[in-house]
């Protein structure tokens, strides 16, 4: 896959995560359940800001993106326990293995990984 493609997918791929993030914020805000409606709702607009206003905060366009993966993950974490205690079963569980990934695919992407990777491999 060529960089642009992929830059355009992970970039989309931020988008969706802070939009059901901040759809889910927006449904607990709507129940009254307060305290993780604002943390979602902070961190999905954190995760917007970082993606739309990178050049004004004067990041680079891959420390933005990986960035976005280390702001995502407690907030997948906080869904993912929000929705364990509405007593839904399989959904909580593929919340909290994408809460892992996320960090995982930002180290990935970071340039550590690829040194790491030239040394042993």
């Amino acid at each position: 896959m060529k960089k642009k493609v992929l830059r355009k997918t992970e970039t989309f791929l931020h988008f969706l995560t802070a939009a059901i993030i901040l759809i889910k914020g927006y449904d607990e805000l709507t129940k009254h359940i307060f305290f993780p409606a604002f943390i979602l709702l902070s961190f999905g607009l954190l995760v917007l800001v970082t993606l739309l206003l990178w050049r004004p905060l004067r990041i680079k366009p891959k420390e933005a993106r990986r960035s976005c993966y280390f702001i995502e993950a407690p907030a997948l974490l906080v869904i993912s326990y929000v929705v364990y205690l509405e007593g839904r079963h399989t959904v909580p569980y593929i919340f909290l293995i994408a809460a892992f990934l996320y960090p995982a695919m930002g180290f990935i992407s970071s340039k550590k990984w690829k040194k790491i990777n030239k040394q042993h491999f």
